[in-house]
């Protein structure tokens, strides 16, 4: 089941997905932030391929600004989208992968929850209580053969890289060029990651091969982050 609020996007991603030779999909659109709409895209899920195995979560990057600048719909919208989306859609398909044996969740995050970024205060919040909500989640299901990690991804080369370069360049007067040289030089691999290098972890953490790793976050990001957990 693929599914996104944004109904272009999603139809985009399906056309990709089938040029590729996969067809075994299918696609709803719904908004992370609404629980009725979860409810419903979880309950599809079910009817179409008889229940829920493996969950990833992610939703749309924030808005950014400063700690101060940002009004309480921003931050309210932010909680339901980033954090409750997740809670939501753990505690619907959690109740499936049980009745099934077992299973596995990957929740997306950021590089954030290890160390915030300038500017991004709501994901710079937010993401880490995801991370703080899945480990205490993988202590609890881990009897029941469920799995629950958090992938976190440094400098990908994706649009929402693309915007943030562009709005800080604009904020500060420099050119994205510029941004990205920055970036780069601070990355001890000295360039941006690529999608689907973040894929294959991903792919990975959610398969049989990672079946006793749970509770845990991994980093996808060149070596940016500087502590040692």
């Amino acid at each position: 089941m693929l599914s996104s609020s944004n109904v272009q996007n999603l139809e985009q991603a399906a056309s990709e997905l089938k040029r590729y030779g996969f067809n075994s999909f299918v696609t709803f659109a719904a908004d992370l932030g609404n629980r009725e709409q979860l409810e419903s895209l979880v309950a599809a899920t079910v009817e179409e391929f008889g229940g829920v195995d493996l969950l990833f979560t992610n939703c749309g990057g924030p808005p950014a600004g400063a700690s101060l600048e940002l009004t309480d719909a921003q931050w309210q919208r932010g909680f339901e989208t980033i954090l409750l989306s997740v809670v939501r859609l753990c505690g619907l398909c959690v109740r499936h992968m049980m009745k099934r044996g077992g299973g596995a969740i990957l929740a997306l995050t950021s590089s954030t929850v290890k160390q915030p970024i300038p500017n991004l205060t709501l994901s710079n919040a937010l993401r880490p209580a995801i991370v703080g909500f899945c480990k205490t989640l993988s202590n609890e299901v881990a009897s029941k053969n469920i799995r629950v990690n958090v992938i976190a991804p440094g400098r990908i080369l994706t649009a929402r890289t693309q915007e943030l370069d562009e709005a800080f360049a604009a904020r500060t007067g420099t050119s994205v060029e510029d941004i990205r040289r920055k970036s780069e030089e601070e990355i001890p691999a000295r360039r941006l990651g690529h999608v689907d290098e973040f894929a294959a972890a991903a792919a990975f953490l959610l398969s049989e091969r990672a079946s006793y790793i749970t509770g845990q976050i991994l980093q996808i990001d060149g070596g940016l982050m500087k502590g040692m957990w």
